[in-house]
């Protein structure tokens, strides 16, 4: 959290291992730059919107890449994430990519989130049983994928630098009624596995009430005991992913 901001972030993995630019991997270098641009900007409690707020860290982490060598580069780091911007009058919750945000409050129940991103891999896992695909193929079939999320595809996009890469950041916009509260539930695709793949709970508000009452990291923990007790989870590549979560009331 930073100012009037809080978020969460979720780099796409690298399964190459490639590290073209000064961090553990090009994956955390992008993120770290997307944490600190989102801490700094956010910083004097002023941003007015999330959207050209992105917007305009994109534009920078293009034209710092720009200066690095990246002729070796096989592919772009990029991630997902999910904005709150809290104004006086109004809740802004931006989503780029897979991750989740759902509010609730003064007789609202909203979320903003897609199923796009799982019903392509969904369909790309069928298609590696039917052929009996090699990783090496199911993992360049992943980053063929992934340009098209970095380039933008049906509305959706990742968050990248990449210099051809375009940013479908996807907007919710709740009004404030004075001495009105809501409940704010920020989360990575890790954590909304346990509403649209494990269906361990029924809906969003479900899922948001859960952390509400148990907190954030025993919700976690029961998702863990379901993964480890399951063979496998239908229509995806990981058994499970990183969770990132943030809980708030404003």
């Amino acid at each position: 959290m930073s100012g009037n901001c809080a978020w969460v972030i979720d780099g796409a993995s690298d399964f190459r291992n490639e590290r073209n630019l000064p961090a553990v991997s090009n994956v955390h270098w992008l993120v770290d730059r997307l944490q600190g641009a989102l801490q700094t900007r956010g910083a004097d409690g002023t941003v007015a919107s999330g959207t050209l707020l992105l917007t305009e860290i994109q534009a920078e982490i293009v034209a710092e890449l720009a200066r690095h060598d990246l002729r070796e580069m096989q592919q772009h780091p990029c991630c997902s994430l999910t904005l709150l911007v809290v104004h006086e009058d109004v809740l802004e919750i931006v989503r780029v990519g897979d991750a989740v945000g759902v509010l609730c409050g003064d007789s609202l129940e909203l979320e903003i989130s897609t199923g796009f991103f799982d019903a392509r891999e969904a369909a790309a896992v069928e298609q590696a049983r039917a052929q009996d695909l090699t990783m090496d193929e199911i993992t360049s079939a992943m980053y063929r994928r992934r340009s098209e999320y970095i380039r933008g595809i049906n509305g959706e996009s990742v968050f990248s630098g990449h210099p051809d890469g375009n940013l479908f950041a996807h907007s919710l916009l709740v009004p404030r009624r004075r001495g009105a509260g809501f409940v704010v539930l920020l989360c990575t695709d890790g954590l909304a596995r346990a509403v649209t793949e494990y269906r361990l709970f029924a809906d969003w508000p479900a899922l948001l009430n859960a952390c509400l009452a148990k907190g954030v990291d025993a919700v976690i923990t029961e998702m863990r005991a379901f993964e480890d007790a399951a063979e496998s989870v239908a229509g995806k590549f990981k058994k499970s992913d990183d969770v990132a979560a943030v809980l708030l009331q404003v």
